[in-house]
């Protein structure tokens, strides 16, 4: 799993200036991906989308831009109140963070909402992860498998791992061959690796 920015900030906080990263990853969630809407958006960060439905907090990923340098495909993304409305949208790196910016105009991709599985009983809720001292620049789960109920009638298409069961910290976001489920089931986390590279090639 790629890390998120603020991952990466708290590892280079540890590495250049002796800070200990205060996010330790516990638990590991389960992700759907809502329908894809398209969007655009100008250099200065304003997406347009036509009633997106977003709200400040909404995680979401873009694929298949055109233009937009600047913004990477397949990365989350935070919604933040700033430009805000039934059309249009502004993202950061971080949750409540500043406007992300382009170099180049978006003039053509997708945005997807992406919405963690909770709620319902078995609970759909994140479950306890841990992992084994870092060897060569990757970090590999010593839980190897932990088990997410899903409910049925829905997707698993990401998974994320987190510093704490509820709120916390998004650490590292990956996207997963959809699963889907027609009935009640669970998702096993067989094999999670973090790639600790804090530079995107």
């Amino acid at each position: 799993m790629p890390l998120t920015t603020t991952a990466k900030n708290q590892a280079l906080d540890a590495i250049l200036r002796g800070v200990v990263p205060p996010n330790p990853v516990t638990h590991v969630g389960a992700f759907t991906s809502q329908t894809g809407k398209a969007v655009t958006a100008t250099t200065g960060g304003v997406f347009t989308s036509t009633a997106h439905g977003f709200a400040a907090g909404d995680l979401v990923v873009f694929s298949g831009l055109t233009g937009g340098t600047g913004l990477r495909a397949g990365y989350p993304y935070f919604v933040i109140a700033t430009n805000l409305a039934a059309n249009t949208f502004s993202v950061s790196d971080v949750p409540g963070g500043g406007i992300v910016t382009m170099t180049s105009a978006l003039t053509a991709g997708t945005v997807n909402r992406l919405v963690e599985l909770s709620g319902g009983s078995p609970a759909y809720a994140r479950k306890a992860i841990a992992f084994a001292a870092a060897a060569s620049g990757l970090g590999d789960d010593s839980t190897n498998g932990a088990i997410i109920d899903v409910p049925g009638g829905t997707s698993v298409d990401w998974l994320g791992l987190f510093s704490a069961v509820t709120a916390g910290v998004l650490v590292a976001l990956d996207q997963v061959t959809t699963e889907t489920f027609a009935a009640q089931g669970t998702y096993t986390v067989t094999d999670a690796k973090v790639d600790a590279m804090l530079a995107d090639a």
